[in-house]
């Protein structure tokens, strides 16, 4: 199998008649988004998610996942493809409302979809490749400057005495989401120095603990960690999350890019073995091809096998399935030329094309955990590879996703949602789950440059 070294700057576009077909659907869903105020108004009247016995709001106005700023990577995309319709205005007033939220309550959250590094990445997205917003930038970087040096030395105490929790260091919530925006940034000193920091801390996951009377991986979450109740239940002992959100997936694919991006020691290199081991030792190979459980628990771990039914209910999503977990591998492979790895990640990948027919799993055209999400992983790899396989399956997955959409729905994509115990589908405005995300993915394959948004999937 060929490989190449990843460089992070390929984009294969979409072209031909299927390039008009989908600057058709882009312009009609975009339009929608026009006034941040009527989609705000929209949203606050969608019923609110059902989880683990509680209710969920669906819109926050500085979330990236399901708010204004999620929003503005869209903005951001559509001026670049269109840069005479006036998207950097209707963009400029999603950031006015992010602002006033600033203004009037102020922001304590560093996090990637929750707060001000996604809010940062809104902002560059924004900034016609900072000749815009650089006042508002750097007061911006210089505040979650302070605050993420702060966090670190936090996180690193507790972590040292073993109590890790998946929200301090996952792509969603903690370090590694708040490393990638770092990175990104690293032009600036403080911010490199966030960004190695960063790096530095997850030395401290990566090391051994003391379990039980077991030597385990330090990335072990116990059951009084695990985010909802049944998933307590269900692991008594704690398990060893491998999804690429909130798993380890997520820390190996910031390091992996932090080697690629030039950080360089021996002590990066060693924890990207560590994790990639463990990731890649864990994969089953099922009869519809390689498939990665979400979660290994305690108990597998110790029996140094997956039980037979650890691959049931899978999805190719890129929250928990092969889409986000292969890459995770890929890209270690990249990092430290470990060929085994590299062959993983792309048969990983190949063999999707076996479940296609099911959609993987999924049934809507969202990034979380749909189609769209699926369809910008695949792009990817495909840019990366230049694999005509995956161009194919590029293909086959646009198609479906347009297939999606529905003129009558309120934002051109429907989610699909639990409420009162029934799938329903749901109009979301969001990136994550909503809409925006879908067509930021549909703008981003008609584009001639590599789009730089789904740095925020910790993909590239």
């Amino acid at each position: 199998m060929t490989t190449i070294s990843y460089t992070c700057d390929s984009w294969i576009p979409v072209e031909g008649e299927m390039k008009d077909r989908i600057s058709a659907v882009l312009l009609e869903i975009a339009e929608r988004y026009r006034d941040p105020e009527q989609v705000r108004l929209w949203m606050k009247k969608v019923p609110p998610i059902e989880s683990d016995g509680m209710k969920i709001e669906r819109w926050s106005d500085e979330s990236l996942g399901s708010g204004f700023t999620g929003i503005c990577l869209l903005m951001g995309q559509l001026d670049r493809l269109y840069p005479e319709d006036g998207w950097d205005r209707v963009g400029h007033q999603y950031l006015e409302r992010i602002r006033l939220v600033m203004e009037q309550q102020g922001i304590h959250d560093l996090s990637l979809y929750s707060g001000l590094a996604g809010i940062l990445l809104a902002i560059r997205s924004l900034s016609r490749k900072g000749t815009r917003y650089q006042g508002m930038l750097d007061t911006l970087a210089s505040w979650f400057e302070e605050s993420a040096l702060h966090s670190v030395a936090l996180c690193q105490e507790q972590w040292e005495k073993g109590q890790l929790q998946m929200s301090q260091y996952d792509a969603i919530s903690g370090f590694t989401g708040i490393g990638r925006i770092a990175m990104l940034f690293s032009d600036r000193p403080t911010m490199c120095t966030v960004w190695n920091q960063t790096i530095e801390l997850f030395q401290v996951m990566c090391s051994d603990r003391i379990r039980n009377g077991h030597s385990v991986p330090g990335w072990h979450i116990s059951s009084e960690h695990q985010f909802q109740e049944n998933e307590k239940l269900q692991y008594p002992q704690g398990n060893f999350n491998l999804g690429l959100s909130h798993g380890i997936a997520g820390p190996l694919c910031f390091l992996s890019l932090s080697a690629l991006h030039g950080a360089d020691s021996l002590l990066l290199v060693n924890d990207i073995h560590k994790l990639a081991k463990f990731i890649h030792h864990w994969r089953v190979q099922d009869k519809e091809g390689i498939i990665w459980p979400g979660r290994v628990s305690f108990e597998e771990w110790l029996d140094d096998q997956p039980l037979p039914d650890s691959a049931q209910n899978h999805r190719d999503s890129w929250c928990y399935g092969v889409p986000g977990i292969a890459r995770s591998i890929w890209l270690a492979g990249q990092a430290v030329q470990n060929e085994e790895w590299i062959e993983t990640g792309l048969s990983a990948y190949l063999d999707i094309e076996k479940r296609l027919y099911r959609n993987g799993g999924l049934t809507s055209a969202t990034l979380c955990h749909g189609v769209g999400g699926l369809l910008q992983l695949v792009q990817r790899m495909y840019s990366d590879t230049g694999h005509e396989q995956l161009g194919a399956m590029r293909n086959r997955l646009l198609e479906d996703v347009l297939n999606m959409f529905d003129s009558e729905s309120l934002f051109g994509f429907y989610d699909h949602s639990l409420l009162a115990g029934r799938m329903e589908e749901v109009d979301e405005a969001g990136f994550l789950n909503g809409s925006a995300g879908v067509a930021l993915v549909l703008a981003s394959l008609i584009g001639g440059e590599n789009p730089e948004w789904d740095a925020a999937f910790l993909i590239r």
